[in-house]
């Protein structure tokens, strides 16, 4: 079983990532043949999106820079994504923003039939916006939100105990269970995901084809289409 963790704080040891490398830590406790990488996207010198679009008709990001088109083949290829962020003025980090971005996630259905955990700290207000802009992400991207986890916290507080611990110990084996299933999607996700991807996104997608080569060149070689349509 392959796992990625992503932690899109800038603080790489903060609350967030405390909380991370405590679920990466249970789950390799709950399965010593469990494959996890873990990223700091502070660590990545992302550029942002300069909404060219190229990347609907290439496949690939034209801007080559720290390693994000690698770790999109790597969401594709695993069987599960933890997703962590602060909440910054009621939403995702910057970082988190720019993967959102930059990722290849909804219209290529990165995340399809994979489960999902979301993972958002918070100080005073906006720690469930930031979690609906990951299980948004998560759910039109044909993935599962199979965990989540909104802790509010004070600024530097300390962010682990033996209550939270136990919480997150739970999490973990529900996340594991899931991930290890074919199809990971409960019956509202299912129904949701068709939805998304038959009523909006291939339809948009097939009335434009020639500005959309390298997405249905990714639903082709993954299933989602026949060849030549």
């Amino acid at each position: 079983m392959k796992i990625i963790i992503i932690n899109g704080s800038p603080r790489t040891n903060g609350a967030t990532g405390q909380i991370l490398l405590k679920i990466k830590e249970n789950l390799e406790e709950i399965d010593s043949d469990v494959e996890i990488d873990y990223v700091d996207l502070a660590k990545m010198n992302l550029k942002f999106c300069k909404g060219c679009a190229s990347c609907y008709n290439t496949g690939n990001c034209y801007i080559n820079d720290d390693g994000l088109e690698e770790l999109s083949q790597q969401l594709n290829d695993c069987d599960g994504v933890i997703f962590g962020s602060p909440n910054y003025a009621t939403n995702v980090s910057g970082e988190f923003k720019v993967l959102i971005d930059r990722g290849h996630f909804v219209f290529e259905q990165l995340l399809r039939n994979k489960a999902c955990f979301s993972v958002v700290t918070y100080e005073n207000y906006g720690g469930k916006i930031a979690k609906k802009v990951i299980n948004e992400l998560i759910r039109f991207s044909g993935g599962a939100v199979s965990c989540e986890y909104v802790l509010k916290l004070n600024h530097n507080d300390t962010v682990l105990n033996d209550k939270r611990n136990a919480q997150i110990k739970k999490l973990c084996l529900k996340f594991h269970a899931r991930a290890k299933q074919k199809n990971p999607l409960s019956f509202f996700e299912k129904i949701f995901s068709m939805l998304v991807f038959h009523m909006g996104i291939k339809r948009h997608v097939l009335k434009n084809k020639s500005r959309y080569k390298g997405v249905l060149n990714r639903w082709t070689k993954y299933g989602l289409v026949k060849e030549g349509v």
